[in-house]
């Protein structure tokens, strides 16, 4: 008798861990977020950012955020720099790119804007 007792209990515990390990427990993976589309640049907008503006203030001109295609050295440093490069609008050979350091644009360029 004690024994049935001993198989049923192993079982129910056996049983627990396998319905506790088959939940999800609302776990369950959450699709990723689409990322917004990466803002294009004129030569009109170009001409208007200045070095010196601060990555808000090109942001507010270009319409949003270009494509980060370089970084380097500490975010907390104050000479963490990046660039990002940004599609001519309606040309897809035309780009310009704008460096930042500290947050303030130090170089521009472009090309077939």
């Amino acid at each position: 008798m004690v024994k049935s007792i001993c198989v049923l209990m192993l079982a129910a515990v056996i049983a627990g861990n396998s319905i506790g390990c088959s939940h999800s427990g609302g776990n369950a993976a959450q699709p990723t977020p689409t990322p917004a589309p990466l803002a294009t640049m004129t030569k009109e907008k170009y001409d208007k950012i200045n070095l010196g503006m601060t990555s808000d203030e090109v942001k507010g001109i270009v319409g949003g955020e270009g494509k980060l295609i370089s970084e380097s050295g500490d975010k907390s440093s104050p000479d963490y720099t990046t660039t990002y490069q940004y599609q001519a609008e309606g040309n897809p050979n035309g780009s310009a790119k704008i460096t930042f350091r500290s947050n303030k644009a130090i170089s521009k360029s472009e090309s077939n804007l």
